[in-house]
């Protein structure tokens, strides 16, 4: 076998290790309500599955995608096979994917409300482009090498290997590239798009590629969507050669081993990645600091303080009555909450739950009101936005609508009403006005065409509501009239990507990237005139007037995140846009030029294809992948063949599973359905058992057959409604294991001592004993209930455990239904988390009791302990346990260290413990001190107290996005009868100790 081929078979083993892992899922699959009627159209190429109503957009999707499918698959060199693509009407969330095991994409249908995401597409569209870019991805990613792993071990396999060995911001820098060459307006055409990009570079936060890449927990650092845009189209551009990336992405995969990926751009450009990244930088910031040359910026006066140099922002500010503004604060230490701003200080008012940014706040009188996602408890496909507001003088929260689909949300200039944007299951859309007491709709105003609606916002006289609407040739600012319902046209469509207009008597304000950054214009309604009002280094959004109509307040953007900043509204200052210089060639001038295709979706076709009914029955059984597999601790190792049909209801997997710590296996059969409110599993399973305990020098090794069955019920329920995010579970399952050929062996300074199977074995020396706490053989019925419940606030990036917390567990397993054995465990846990002294800091605590049956009899089954014990210690089997922890972390340096390709570490934290914990039971045992008393089957107390240190290091492995936990724990052992006092060093996967 010669070195490369070594190092591949090697790459691909460390590959299951860890992305396998991350494959595999647990719990509930998100899924929509059984009730939903699934329909189907199949094209040549492609097969549109919607749920029964959206037709009209399902026959439009397979149109596109039929259209685009030779253009954009043209630079990558390969056509992907038919794929199933699902068009998700339920959820409120704007997103989308495509995935392996099983191979598919989805369309969430909801549009974006924030136009610095979607530009002037339409949402469907934009979807489309760019999602169909990696389904040609993974196409080619089927060559060579990853072909063979692809046919021995199926789609989960594949997608490891695939994402291992081209980076993260390879598969989405393209397919951003892909939207933007081929549509009018894919993010590449956007400044706010690279908006904290060009700011840390001409900050002179110019970072190395590892950081660039990989993020960090000490500077905000845009994703790797925004670094993969810049990466991609700057080769394009550098080799002129719009195929250099599937030459790059081939050889990579046809012969992957660590780091091919640099080598192979190595020998396509000269350059490795990490050169290729310090070039494209270079000229980026080149390119930016030319264009800032001769620039006047905009005088203004700053409003929110800052204490801290961590990157946050400020957004969209709201004046009020009394001089203070309201803003939403967030950042990479700070949650999403609503801040008043008064004479250079912030006050904390309320923190959001999880919001839907449509890219605004909306504030009047002493209210405020946003959106919020919530969740249908069961149903995790089902999602709404609804409309909540808060009242600063009464510091009441009021919901205003709930189970709604609705996007934005501003409040008249009086404070009684709420505009917004209702956007249905069907794709249709409509301008709402609520009231803000009850909810009820007072006026709907219909979109000509459903075209899409958003960023509302009353005019200053409560008159009317300015808003976007999206037309086939841009974006128009459209007025209706309140009392009237008509509708003027105030700015007609262009290709222009304006955005937040705000109507201030005689001026209509407004975003544009016309000079290619972000900033604040105006247009005179009356005579029609443009004008610049703010000329910005990095971007100005946001705009928003004081009460008095003397000041202007906007977001202005800086090297540490948004700052809310002020400036006189005087149209003398502001520039004509005949004096305005336009944006120029922009950074993606030469990939439309390079793909041919301009406005590619303008022109596609309205064949109607046929549809039928989709039989959820026979798409039951849809295997994937086969071969390997693990979960996400490693704890065991799956080998077998795994299905999930393409609507997550249900899943099986079939074959061998070995477990770490037994270093032992069996065989499976696993099916999970959870089309029904409760999920129902079952499971069987034949194979060896063999476990291994340590008690005053003495190994003992217990061995034996295991067959069973199992079935159960759960209901896993998410019940989000506030900043905490809270999880409910209770389920049941029965099983009946039948156990044979049991027996033991226990070992004397690694020699053979005795083996049986329930006798006593006397020898010339020494007496021993067989430990019959243990089962011996026959049929167990068994009975498991269990319920958990957890609330934990939301955390931002730098918290690594929530401020607040609760999680509670009970479970209980016992013999109810006769059989050959009996016994009994029964554990309640509990997790509690509090703020610790500083910020990110957290103190928390654990305590649980666990009780299960425990006897000399031969009929006594013995279930695995589900509790957690002070750390550093083994144990005997006990009857009773308690046992207490209290801990207190927090990090301890944020440093970006990096030791070449190989290891990156983005964060030190560290956790001091003290656990303590107290057991009773009996046990064949000497009694220490006494090694020749025969009389070993006694009563046994202990008590358990270990405190010490662990420290953590987050890294990524060779330059993997996915960051992993490896450190240490250093822990001090109180002595008791079965344990010496002392010290205890072990090393940690995650919190895993080896």
């Amino acid at each position: 076998m010669n070195n490369k081929l070594k190092r591949s078979v090697f790459f691909t083993l460390l590959s299951f290790g860890f992305f396998l892992a991350l494959g595999q899922e647990s719990g509930a699959n998100q899924t929509n309500p059984p009730s939903l009627k699934w329909r189907q159209i199949n094209t040549g190429n492609f097969r549109i599955m919607y749920p029964q109503g959206f037709d009209q957009q399902a026959q439009r999707m397979a149109n596109t995608l039929e259209h685009i499918r030779e253009p954009e698959a043209a630079t990558m060199g390969v056509k992907p096979k038919k794929i199933s693509v699902l068009l998700q009407n339920q959820s409120s969330i704007s997103n989308g994917f495509v995935s392996l095991a099983p191979r598919r994409s989805e369309f969430f249908t909801m549009p974006a409300q924030d136009y610095n995401f979607t530009g002037n597409n339409d949402w469907l569209n934009l979807l489309a482009s760019h999602e169909y870019r990696h389904m040609v991805q993974f196409q080619q990613s089927i060559t060579g090498f990853n072909k063979l792993v692809y046919f021995v071990f199926g789609q989960t396999a594949l997608a490891g290997m695939a994402f291992v060995e081209a980076p993260q911001w390879f598969w989405e820098g393209d397919a951003v590239v892909t939207e933007t060459a081929f549509t009018r307006s894919g993010r590449g055409r956007i400044p706010n798009f690279d908006l904290l990009f060009r700011t840390n570079f001409l900050e002179g936060r110019t970072f190395n590629y590892q950081k660039q890449y990989l993020r960090s927990y000490k500077h905000n650092i845009p994703n790797h969507y925004v670094l993969g845009y810049h990466m991609v189209s700057y080769l394009r551009k550098k080799t002129g050669d719009p195929e250099v990336w599937n030459k790059i992405a081939k050889r990579s995969w046809n012969f992957p081993f660590p780091f091919r990926f640099s080598n192979s751009i190595k020998k396509e450009t000269g350059l490795d990645v990490v050169h290729l990244y310090k070039e494209m930088a270079a000229d980026l910031k080149n390119k930016w600091t030319s264009e800032l040359e001769g620039v006047e910026f905009t005088p203004f006066e700053k409003v929110n303080p800052r204490t801290t140099a961590a990157y946050t922002d400020y957004q969209f500010p709201q004046p009020l009555e009394d001089g203070s503004v309201v803003v939403m604060k967030s950042g990479i230490g700070d949650i999403e909450r609503l801040v008043v701003l008064t004479d250079g200080q912030e006050k904390s008012k309320f923190v959001q739950g999880p919001v839907n940014d449509a890219g605004l706040l909306s504030a009047a009188q002493s209210r405020v009101v946003w959106n919020e996602y919530r969740y249908d408890p069961r149903w995790l496909m089902k999602t709404y936005s609804m409309i909540l507001g808060y009242d600063f003088a009464t510091g009441r929260k009021q919901i205003i609508s709930n189970k709604s689909r609705y996007s934005s949300a501003v409040l008249s200039p009086d404070g009684t009403k709420v505009a917004t944007v209702e956007n249905g299951t069907d794709y249709k859309i409509k301008l709402i006005v609520l009231d803000y007491d009850d909810g009820r709709v007072l006026k709907e105003f219909a979109s000509p065409g459903d075209q899409l609606i958003s960023m509302p916002r009353w005019s200053s006289d409560g008159k009317s509501i300015v808003a976007l609407r999206l037309t086939p040739v841009g974006k128009a600012v459209v007025s209706y009239n309140y009392e009237t319902g008509e509708s003027v046209v105030l700015m007609p469509a262009t290709e222009e990507n304006i955005g937040h207009p705000v109507l201030f008597e005689k001026y209509l304000f407004y975003n544009s990237p016309l000079t290619g950054i972000d900033n604040i214009y105006a247009l005179h309604l009356e005579t029609g005139k443009r004008f610049q009002v703010t000329s910005s280094k990095y971007g100005s959004y946001n705009p928003s007037i004081s009460p008095d109509g003397k000041a202007l307040y906007y977001n202005e953007q800086t090297k540490n995140g948004m700052d809310v900043v002020k400036t006189e509204l005087d149209p003398y200052y502001w520039k004509p846009i005949e004096k305005v210089d336009g944006q120029g060639v922009g950074y993606f001038q030469h990939l439309v030029e390079q793909e041919g295709r301009p406005n590619l979706l303008d022109s596609v076709p309205q064949q109607i294809f046929p549809t039928n009914k989709y039989s959820k029955i026979k798409g039951l059984v849809n295997v994937h992948s086969w071969g390997p597999y693990t979960n996400s601790e490693l704890t065991y190792l799956d080998i077998g063949i795994s299905s999930k049909d393409l609507l997550s209801t249900t899943t099986m997997d079939v074959g061998y599973r070995y477990y770490s710590d037994e270093k032992i296996g069996s065989w499976r059969a696993k099916v999970s359905y959870q089309a029904f409110y409760p999920i129902v599993d079952v499971e069987l399973t034949t194979g060896k058992r063999n476990t291994n305990t340590s008690v005053l020098q003495r190994n003992v090794n217990f061995k034996w057959n295991e067959e069973g069955v199992s079935t159960g019920l759960r209901v896993p329920l998410t019940l989000t409604r506030s900043k905490y995010r809270t999880q409910f579970e209770i389920g049941n399952s029965v099983g009946i294991t039948h156990v044979s050929d049991f027996k033991n062996e226990v070992t004397e300074d690694g020699s053979l001592v005795s083996s049986g199977t329930g006798r006593i074995v006397p020898a010339t020396d020494t007496l021993y004993y067989v430990f019959t706490d243990k089962v011996s053989n026959g049929y167990l019925y068994s009975n498991r209930f269990a319920v958990s419940f957890s609330n934990n606030l939301k955390q931002s990036r730098r918290d690594f455990n929530p401020k607040f917390g609760q999680s509670v567990a009970f479970e209980n397993y016992s013999t109810p239904f006769g059989g050959d054995f009996k016994g009994s465990l029964m554990v309640t846990r509990g997790l509690f988390f509090f703020p610790g002294l500083f910020k990110h800091h957290s103190l928390f605590f654990r305590g649980g009791y666990q009780v299960k049956l425990s006897s000399d009899d031969l009929d006594v089954y013995t279930f695995r302990n589900r509790l957690f014990k002070p750390r550093g210690y083994s144990y005997p089997s006990d009857t009773k346990f308690y046992s207490l922890s209290g801990n207190y972390a927090f990090p301890v340096w944020y440093p970006d260290l990096n030791l070449g390709p190989l290891l990156n570490v983005q964060r030190i934290k560290a956790n001091l413990y003290c656990d303590y914990g107290e057991g009773e039971g009996k046990s064949y045992l000497y009694e220490k001190g006494k090694p020749n008393n025969p009389a070993a089957y006694f009563d046994s107390e202990a008590k358990y107290l270990s405190f010490g240190v662990e420290m953590t290091f987050d890294v990524n492995i060779m330059r993997f996005l996915p960051q992993f936990e490896l450190g240490f724990r250093a822990s001090y052992l109180t002595a008791n009868k079965f344990t010496d006092k002392g010290p205890v060093i072990e090393f940690l996967v995650g919190n895993i100790p080896f």
